[in-house]
């Protein structure tokens, strides 16, 4: 099973409903995703077209932000040494594991900035988190009330980890455990 996928795409094609279905099934799986775009060379509006391509891989692929585009030509050799370079530096960021005290620090700061929302009453409390395992990264976190975590605040941390630990492009999985009431015994 490959760890890095490239999703090479014709520059006269870009990012059509069946490489976003590849894409996304590259980044469920947990694998490294670095799309490669061929024919560059012979693009008219070579800018505009990156963006656009840019645009439309954050809207449809918001779970992989930040996502490595490389433009490249194979008739003329262009930017075809970058890609194996970019495929180390992703294997890499899709191996880094974080320290504990590093992100309770960092869960500290994000709760205090965005407080986790009331649910029956109760503010629901986040108490730590830590990194259960690499390839992809996932993040455990210990928490007051397991189910009621809505969705678009586990989107807001797994989005603070990318950023602020430097894994763009890289999926992220987050896990949401109850913790314990050692006196509910």
């Amino acid at each position: 099973m490959s760890q890095i996928v490239f999703l090479l795409l014709d520059s006269n094609f870009l990012l059509e409903k069946q490489d976003l279905r590849i894409a996304e099934q590259v980044i469920n799986e947990g694998r490294a995703l670095i799309i490669a775009i061929n024919k560059w060379d012979i693009m008219k509006t070579p800018s505009q077209s990156m963006q656009k391509l840019k645009d439309r891989v954050t809207k449809s692929l918001p779970q992989a932000r930040g996502v490595p585009i490389i433009p490249l030509s194979a008739a003329t050799g262009k930017n075809v040494h970058l890609l194996m370079p970019e495929a180390i530096r992703i294997f890499e960021l899709w191996n880094k594991r974080i320290a504990t005290s590093k992100l309770n620090q960092w869960l500290t700061l994000m709760t205090e900035r965005h407080p986790p929302p009331i649910r029956n009453g109760r503010r629901i409390r986040i108490k730590y988190i830590t990194q259960a395992k690499t390839r992809p990264p996932t993040f455990v976190i210990f928490s007051s009330k397991e189910k009621k975590l809505p969705e678009a605040y586990k989107r807001f941390l797994i989005n603070g980890i990318r950023t602020d630990f430097g894994l763009p492009g890289i999926p992220i999985r987050l896990l949401i455990r109850k913790s314990d009431n050692p006196f509910g015994k």
